[in-house]
């Protein structure tokens, strides 16, 4: 079989780690997330994925994350069965496959060569659409106010980092003007995280460079007092039968120790 040779910029690069992380987590008894579509289109793609093998922790972190946005995802589908869910940066996730409920509008939003590579292993449905665009700007925002008549959920799962402050809080901005009283759901790092990243497990194989930084995500406050931190989860706040994958010391340090507690986490706001 002829594999699926990839072309991707240095930052969206980052979305064949994340693919392999989810793939190689159905080799687990109890995995944490199953997916098998991950799974089947790492086959399917040309790339080197034996070098990551070795980023234990990386790969089960990653599919920690999945497992509380897709959480978050499910709480949001609960309270409004029909609503919108924008995925920013979709890459190759499979967050659709994971916890669509039948109804939902859904709209995976990527840079044109991750936009491309993800056509060739998805398709457009009546509910799912594909937007190729930049988060940053904001033409693509009439598409989504086109069918979204209830607030939406934005989710994006390993992107805003690689923004710098000034990107970020326009984004919050955009999203704050657009979609009042909506939902945003994001992971972010300490500058503690950003300062260490070529310790990373997976980042270290990579040319990506983390930016953005805040040391307490409750500090998004200060940029509108119209942000409220609905939800924020760190290490310690994961699931303990899966924290048992880490080492006794990485559990110890990443639950006892501020700085390293808190130097990435997950956040769940509602704009306005």
């Amino acid at each position: 079989m002829t594999k699926t040779k990839v072309d991707l910029g240095i930052v969206q690069e980052t979305l064949l780690l994340t693919l392999w992380a989810r793939a190689a987590e159905l080799q687990q008894p109890d995995p944490i997330i199953c997916d098998s579509k991950s799974a089947e289109i790492l086959e399917a793609i040309d790339y080197d994925f034996d070098k990551l093998a070795t980023a234990k922790m990386s790969q089960v972190g990653c599919c920690l994350r999945g497992l509380i946005l897709d959480n978050w995802v499910r709480t949001y589908l609960k309270q409004h069965p029909q609503g919108s869910v924008v995925e920013i940066g979709a890459g190759l996730n499979t967050r659709f496959e994971r916890v669509d409920n039948g109804e939902v509008r859904w709209f995976d939003l990527d840079l044109p060569d991750s936009m491309r590579l993800r056509k060739q292993f998805f398709e457009e449905t009546e509910r799912r659409k594909f937007i190729t665009a930049s988060a940053l700007e904001t033409d693509w925002i009439a598409s989504v106010k086109a069918v979204s008549a209830e607030l939406c959920l934005f989710v994006a799962e390993g992107v805003l980092m690689y923004f710098n402050e000034q990107q970020v809080k326009q984004l919050f901005a955009n999203l704050l003007e657009h979609f009042p009283g909506s939902w945003f759901a994001f992971d972010s790092v300490s500058r503690l995280f950003v300062k260490n990243q070529k310790r990373h497990g997976t980042l270290k194989h990579t040319s990506a460079k983390l930016v953005w930084n805040i040391s307490d995500i409750h500090q998004i406050k200060n940029w509108d007092s119209r942000y409220q931190v609905m939800e924020a989860c760190t290490f310690a706040d994961l699931p303990a039968k899966y924290l048992q994958r880490f080492p006794l010391i990485y559990r110890l340090l990443f639950s006892y120790i501020p700085p390293l507690r808190n130097s990435y986490r997950l956040a769940l706001v509602k704009l306005g």
